[in-house]
């Protein structure tokens, strides 16, 4: 499909890379102000005894837990920790009403979203009234105006997304079909790519923003870009830009001719992978970071061991080692606790971190 801009994203891209023996020195983040983050063994939830195999991204409201199981017959399971309910929705499939392919999930007040990137649209599921009888979520086609969209999270009646945009690196929709565009797509390791390039360079994202709505945070799963935005009606500004390592890809600026498949972005198998997942609260951003490479971790390098505070502005405020490998974490206002999909030695247990 010319859509596609023969892209591969997430996982998918990860069988082009080539080796290469260069590797960027860590952040220096990873030895700032660091402190070590544990984990209350008796509050674990065991996902595999409630049958929730393979979960990927989870996040917590009160006593629910809406978790990601992208290579389930259902894609969304909503566990109830106080009535122990488990409730599967959004079946596998391009039709109407279903879903394919997530790779992260967002929290607004009562109501959990995640974009598939298969069928361009947006689900949402309220977590009020998930349990009525003939519920469905909604879905939104982001699709519309010929955008090619990546990832995207609501705002109000406005929807922000990321995507194939030459005119800027976020939309914001609104409900009158208008699409505004802005800011510039961050520093490349190549400069000279086209902003379609530099759009597949910086696909793979996880979105969050403040309470406020005044705010966005977008981190890059595969470059360890973490952008942080401010939102001023319908447009946005960068206030923030931070590069945990130059990315390892080779940037095949061409399109292939002929049958045979070029990805246009290739990284490299000592390429450093960033961001697994992004949590906010109203002060700081939780931003679960991997560190991980593809010849070391083949592909368990969509979990980390470290977890980045940094304030809205930016600036860093502390660095939590985990002794678990994650892939996913949620903030807890009420507790002031941070919740953890850990996957260690391949065993999916929701865990429980408490802050200082």
């Amino acid at each position: 499909m010319k859509t596609r801009y023969y892209i591969l994203l997430a996982a998918l891209v990860l069988g082009s890379c080539q080796s290469d023996p260069r590797i960027e020195s860590e952040s220096p983040l990873l030895r700032t102000k660091v402190s070590a983050l544990q984990y209350a063994q008796s509050e674990k939830i065991d996902l595999e005894s409630l049958d929730i195999i393979s979960p990927s991204k989870f996040v917590k409201k009160g006593r629910l837990f809406a978790i990601l199981t992208p290579n389930s017959a259902y894609r969304f399971a909503i566990y109830n920790s106080e009535t122990g309910d488990v409730t599967r929705l959004v079946p596998a499939g391009r039709n109407e009403g279903e879903g394919m392919y997530y790779i992260s999930l967002t929290l607004k007040g009562d109501t959990v979203s995640a974009f598939d990137f298969e069928t361009g649209r947006l689900v949402e599921i309220d977590l009020n009234a998930y349990t009525t009888t003939g519920y469905q979520p909604t879905f939104t086609d982001l699709k519309t105006g010929g955008k090619t969209p990546f990832g995207a999270i609501r705002l109000d009646e406005r929807i922000l997304s990321t995507g194939v945009y030459t005119q800027g690196r976020y939309c914001i929709s609104q409900p009158t079909g208008t699409d505004s565009y802005s800011v510039d797509y961050p520093l490349c390791a190549d400069t000279t790519m086209s902003d379609t390039l530099k759009s597949i360079f910086f696909a793979s994202n996880t979105l969050a923003v403040n309470s406020d709505l005044n705010r966005l945070a977008c981190a890059n799963m595969q470059t360890g870009c973490l952008d942080i935005c401010e939102i001023e009606g319908n447009e946005l500004e960068r206030i923030h830009e931070l590069h945990m390592t130059k990315a390892q890809a080779k940037i095949n600026k061409q399109r292939p001719r002929g049958r045979g498949y070029v990805h246009p972005v290739s990284y490299n198998r000592n390429n450093v992978f960033g961001f697994c997942d992004l949590t906010v609260s109203d002060d700081y951003i939780f931003a679960l970071y991997s560190g991980r490479t593809l010849k070391e971790h083949n592909l368990n390098v969509d979990k980390g061991k470290v977890i980045l505070v940094f304030n809205w502005n930016g600036s860093h405020v502390r660095t939590y080692r985990l002794t678990n490998a994650c892939s996913s974490i949620s903030y807890d206002a009420t507790e002031n606790a941070i919740y953890a999909l850990s996957q260690k030695n391949n065993k999916s247990e929701i865990i429980r971190l408490d802050l200082e």
